[in-house]
């Protein structure tokens, strides 16, 4: 099993901008014509700008987007989860 976080590229680069962005993602793939099914887990504001610290901890902490590859199986699907995340990062 492999859980696998990450979080949109966002101008200003900020916690809180970081966290909208990863909030409209999760609402916008379950909604979608092709939904793809997220969670976000909250990451305090030292992890987080430790691993980034070009991100502005301008809040407590953000939303990041998290996906759990549980079977062997699921590797035939990371493309294709990857291609919809990354559409509804743009729009």
């Amino acid at each position: 099993m492999d859980i696998v976080g990450y979080f949109p590229a966002v101008e200003p680069a900020t916690l809180t901008a970081v966290d909208a962005a990863s909030a409209r993602i999760l609402a916008d793939g379950m909604t979608g014509p092709d939904p793809v099914f997220l969670s976000t887990l909250k990451a305090g504001r030292d992890a987080f700008t430790t691993r980034h610290p070009k991100v502005t901890a301008d809040a407590d902490g953000a939303r990041i987007l998290r996906s759990v590859l549980m079977k062997p199986e699921s590797e035939d699907h990371v493309h294709r989860l990857h291609d919809q995340v990354v559409r509804l990062a743009r729009s």
